[in-house]
């Protein structure tokens, strides 16, 4: 319950008029709109939360182009009120006009050896120059108090959310291979408290104002980075009176994903609360206020780490409230690959600047950036964003980030006691051990698309698929047992199952995708490719079935469901509807019995593996409806004239867009009414 000054500090806002003020989408649109905060109910239907904010002053025309929306805080969603704030716009009662951030904030990056400073860089040993001196340390920029404001309603916010070091608790339990180290985001938590507990909770606002305006600083200038720094001193980097809005960003993201797989009825954030969507109503807000601090970033034009954590993170999240075939994912996933280039996590170069431990982070940073791309690049049929060619890196080394932390002889111990390929001799599975894989089989992945999304000659298809399949089994054949499923499959369940499944599907899944390829421009094949799919189907299945109270996987499950399993069944599904429309003898030997009854289970698994308001609902539902229909005419099957069958059996294979199976057409004309099993 608020208190009475809470309750007016955070009323909705009144026109001159005295009228309600509406957000800017349904004020432009000349459509009625509630005035819920952060997000009203009309935009949160029409999925454009991001474009939902209250202008303080819609008809006047402003300096700046873009205004951040301002995050209100919901006491619902928290456990403690907060006093009542001060104006908005006034920082210690002080009134003046701020200009925007100096453009000069906005750095190059990255420079290639094509790039216009390359010559000089490259004879920069045999060309005296006077040092100059720097003037962007001391440089102080001016925020204008719109920004300033929206940053403090964010920061009031995460004051709020007192559940943040809970829900990054369990987070860093059940992950694996999280790409933010937990050493770095448990600094930012300790700082953050220790930020927080300093305030007057009396004089709140104007504390967390000026705290927004020196984030806003410190996120306009390049992290400083030595080759002697220590762990806690590049921490000290971006935490306390150094944050940054990327390391805020990362708090909301990760809180974000994992209140995504919280169940509904968490007494955690259940209990005492007389909403039901409690839970969802906060991953809404969280959402919100992680592209909020996505966009002041933007806005700053610093690329590091960081900024490439906050959106590999982001994307993640943009995946499980959109779908992974959203276009907002897809866009996210952009300025990822763009701040991986341009804060050159691509190439570890010659910088001598950089200390070990930061390198090794920042080699598995890029990894989760390239994986991510193949992953979602095969997911929707698209050619992959990152080109591995222009990518000069090696994976990291098998260590703990205990051990990189710790450094010195612990440290050259570990690095001694790796085998030839990099990996730990002990059985040991760190946070980088499935960083090392996943980079191994990105690179067949892509080289997969080159050609399944390419033009090639079929005499070169087949030979370039051999080679790709030989190179994969080879990677999959030298990796250790411990994160091998196939090799450790009747094991029970333990940390980082789910890690290793995946690793293994996506070695199926390259399988798959190559077979496809072979199969589309050469006609042979088929057989690899049903019994590929079998095993697929098998395990996807399996891993389903588990469920757990205590964490609501739906939103993987469906991921799961839809990029390895919905391909493989239909695959299968399809092929025995064709055997049943012509003669034998087949030359795909199938069991008939096990598929019938995995199908079904897998369809029926399309039912509940997604829940209205996940991001893949919609699209599991369609796959569902369909591939049923599909299946009860191949158990009733109904008179087909000669020249159907025809049709159905040519057509069949254009059914399945092998390269975009979220775009499949599942209402062809090859799928009539008058078979029983249209739509």
């Amino acid at each position: 319950m608020r208190n009475a000054d809470d309750r007016r500090s955070h009323s909705p806002a009144t026109r001159r008029n005295g009228s309600l003020q509406s957000c800017e989408p349904c004020r432009r649109s000349k459509q009625r709109c509630d005035h819920e905060r952060p997000v009203c109910r009309r935009c949160a239907g029409k999925r454009i939360n991001d474009q939902c904010f209250y202008h303080p002053a819609p008809m006047t025309r402003r300096r700046s182009d873009h205004a951040n929306p301002p995050l209100a805080s919901s006491s619902r969603l928290t456990s403690q009120p907060t006093s009542n704030a001060s104006s908005p716009g006034s920082l210690g009662g002080a009134r003046s006009i701020f200009a925007p951030l100096d453009s000069r904030s906005a750095l190059p990056g990255y420079l290639g050896s094509t790039s216009f400073t390359a010559v000089l860089a490259e004879h920069r040993n045999e060309i005296l120059f006077e040092p100059e001196e720097s003037t962007d340390v001391c440089r102080v920029l001016t925020v204008e108090p719109d920004r300033v404001q929206s940053g403090a309603e964010v920061l009031l916010f995460l004051y709020n959310m007192k559940e943040r070091q809970k829900l990054i608790d369990r987070f860093y339990l059940r992950t694996w291979n999280a790409v933010v180290p937990e050493i770095i985001m448990r600094a930012m938590l300790t700082s953050l408290g220790e930020l927080f507990d300093s305030y007057n909770l009396h004089n709140l606002m104007p504390e967390l104002q000026k705290l927004a305006t020196q984030i806003f600083q410190n996120s306009s200038r390049p992290m400083a980075i030595r080759e002697s720094m220590t762990v806690q001193e590049y921490c000290d980097s971006f935490t306390g009176r150094n944050f940054r809005w990327e390391a805020i960003g990362n708090i909301f993201s990760i809180c974000g994903q994992q209140l995504a797989i919280t169940p509904d009825n968490d007494p955690d954030f259940s209990q005492g609360l007389e909403d039901p969507r409690a839970k969802d109503r906060l991953l809404e807000q969280v959402v919100v206020a992680s592209m909020i601090c996505l966009n002041f970033c933007d806005q700053a034009s610093s690329a590091n780490e960081l900024l490439a954590y906050l959106q590999y993170n982001d994307v993640m999240l943009q995946t499980q409230q959109y779908g992974d075939s959203s276009y907002q994912a897809w866009r996210r996933l952009g300025d990822l690959i763009a701040t991986v280039y341009a804060a050159g996590l691509h190439t570890d170069g010659e910088d001598a600047a950089c200390p070990f431990f930061l390198r090794q982070w920042r080699r598995g940073c890029f990894i989760s950036a390239f994986y991510m791309d193949k992953s979602q690049a095969s997911f929707v049929g698209r050619p992959p964003l990152m080109n591995y060619r222009y990518c000069t890196i090696d994976p990291p080394l098998d260590l703990s980030d205990e051990v990189l932390v710790e450094g010195g002889e612990a440290l050259n111990k570990a690095i001694s006691e790796l085998d030839s390929r990099g990996w730990n001799t002990h059985g040991g599975r760190y946070r980088m051990t499935p960083s090392r894989l996943r980079f191994l089989l990105g690179i067949y992945r892509e080289q997969t698309l080159e050609l399944a999304l390419g033009i090639h000659q079929p005499q070169d298809i087949i030979q370039r698929t051999q080679e790709i399949k030989e190179k994969i089994r080879d990677v999959w054949e030298s990796t250790p047992d411990q994160i091998c499923y196939d090799r450790r499959k009747n094991d029970d369940l333990h940390d980082g199952w789910l890690t290793i499944v995946y690793m293994y599907l996506n070695y199926l899944y390259t399988c798959f995708l190559l077979q496809r390829t072979l199969i589309k421009h050469t006609n042979t094949g088929q057989e690899a490719l049903c019994e590929i799919s079998r095993q697929t189907l098998g395990i996807v299945i399996s891993i389903t079935s588990i469920r757990s109270p205590m964490v609501d996987l739906d939103r993987h499950f469906s991921w799961i469901a839809l990029t390895y399993g919905l391909p493989t069944a239909s695959v299968l599904l399809l092929e025995l509807l064709r055997q049943s429309h012509e003669p034998g003898p087949h030359n795909v030997e199938l069991p008939r019995s096990e598929l019938i009854r995995n199908l079904s289970v897998f369809v029926s698994l399309l039912s509940w593996v997604s829940r209205p308001g996940h991001g893949n609902y919609h699209t599991c539902k369609e796959a569902e409806k369909k591939l049923s229909r599909i299946l009860d005419q191949l158990l009733d099957p109904q008179p087909v004239h000669a020249e159907m069958v025809h049709d159905v059996t040519s057509g069949l294979s254009n059914f399945l867009n092998w390269s975009n199976y979220n775009g499949w057409d599942f209402n062809s004309e090859y799928f009539p009414a008058v078979d029983g099993y249209a739509p």
